[in-house]
């Protein structure tokens, strides 16, 4: 008994990390492009993801580093980042803001920008909810790269959208959340990503 809990356990965390919304992310915005112009996918696909995935890794490395040698602790991402919104809030605008920035400069994809938008605005609301609540982070955000995938492609695309209870039930089986926390994360991310969907004019 003790050990198909922990089997059920480890499985639970092996499907939580490879349904990572910043795990799924690539391959997403990769499909995204290729859809759009097979000639220039790979440029596409450098300019959004770079920015969105190096900028935040520099900032937390340096952070984690400062906080350590001023004051002599060990800290880990999760403690310094995920419970202190501030923190929080201004990763993910590095995330979101400098690749959407360059993106419309360069008159990018739509699906792309408004991708990456979509996550970055079901992030900060998430945050937000989470001052007072405990909404699911890792849900919403997955449902919101799942809804995008889903606008863009149409009904086939849905195929994927088992995932997301795949993933809540592993969240589930951690100890993570309630199934109601699961639930407002999902909601979040599916209003806020055809809300921004809706904005670019694509739904």
């Amino acid at each position: 008994m003790a050990s198909a809990k922990i089997k059920t356990g480890e499985i639970a965390k092996i499907v939580s990390q490879v349904l990572h919304p910043y795990v799924i992310l690539v391959p997403v915005v990769v499909l995204l492009a290729v859809s759009f112009s097979r000639e220039d996918w790979v440029k596409w696909s450098v300019i959004a993801l770079l920015p969105a995935y190096l900028f935040p890794l520099l900032y937390m490395q340096a952070r984690v580093v400062l906080v350590a040698r001023t004051t002599g602790v060990k800290v880990t991402h999760r403690s310094l980042f995920r419970e202190r919104s501030r923190e929080m809030i201004f990763l993910i605008c590095l995330f979101g803001l400098p690749s959407a920035l360059i993106l419309f400069s360069l008159d990018a994809p739509p699906s792309i920008m408004a991708t990456l938008i979509g996550l970055s605005a079901t992030a900060l609301l998430i945050t937000f909810i989470n001052l007072r609540y405990r909404a699911s982070f890792h849900l919403s955000l997955f449902t919101s790269v799942v809804t995008s995938i889903a606008i863009v492609f149409g009904p086939p695309a849905l195929v994927v959208a088992v995932l997301i209870p795949v993933l809540g039930i592993s969240r589930y089986q951690l100890g993570e959340h309630t199934p109601l926390q699961l639930v407002t994360g999902f909601v979040i991310g599916l209003v806020v990503t055809a809300a921004v969907f809706q904005g670019f004019n694509l739904l």
